[in-house]
């Protein structure tokens, strides 16, 4: 009978933090009551109170179930060979990412588009900026390979160029979570990120041609 009363427990829990990410999604963070959530998950407050202390420790649950788009991108070692093409990679995993587990994409959407980051909250923004700043040294990291293989402008800054690749990636998440995004969207999204890339690659000399030897 305890262990029994041990697995509703936790699927009362999981109910929980489900029901929070949808309410949450819908009406926003600093909007959303825990009566509002225990209502909409059949359960009184004092279940709520069971599992979580308050509406931030229930927020940071939910934001801890989910790897967020950045953090799933660090993990991956970009293949290609060619410097130009393991950046364009980089870049796009986490969109991909986002685009292809709906529990990231509406965890994410809560996490930048749905909340007021509180004291109690800040833990998971900071989280955000950790993982942002990872991606952004191992982009760094990329253009730097890129530069000693002579793949990449060779009067381009490395950090400036992260930077400004982070700043691309961080638009383009936030837009693909505030519109519906399909294949067209993603597409649009793809492209940047080429066009972005390709603005790092040497240019060709004036009156330079193919059949100038």
């Amino acid at each position: 009978m305890a262990r029994k009363t041990k697995e509703e427990a936790a699927e009362t829990r999981e109910r929980l933090l489900d029901t929070a990410e949808e309410v949450f999604l819908r009406e926003g963070v600093t909007r959303t009551s825990l009566q509002r959530i225990a209502e909409a998950a059949g359960v009184t407050r004092g279940a709520i109170y069971w599992h979580f202390q308050d509406k931030a420790d229930l927020f940071n649950a939910m934001m801890e179930r989910v790897c967020l788009p950045c953090e799933e991108a660090c993990t991956l070692d970009a293949q290609a060979a060619d410097a130009a093409q393991a950046l364009r990679e980089f870049a796009r995993q986490p969109l991909e990412r986002m685009l292809e587990d709906e529990r990231t994409r509406r965890v994410f959407t809560i996490a930048i588009h749905r909340t007021e980051y509180s004291e109690e909250m800040r833990a998971a923004f900071e989280r955000h900026l950790e993982a942002m700043e990872t991606f952004r040294t191992q982009a760094e990291a990329i253009v730097r390979r890129g530069l000693a293989e002579g793949r990449f402008e060779a009067r381009l800054d490395s950090r400036a160029a992260s930077v400004a690749m982070i700043a691309l990636i961080d638009g383009l998440l936030s837009r693909a979570t505030s519109t519906p995004t399909g294949p067209d969207e993603l597409r649009d999204a793809f492209a940047a990120i080429d066009l972005f890339v390709e603005g790092l690659t040497p240019r060709p000399a004036a009156g330079a041609c193919g059949s100038c030897r």
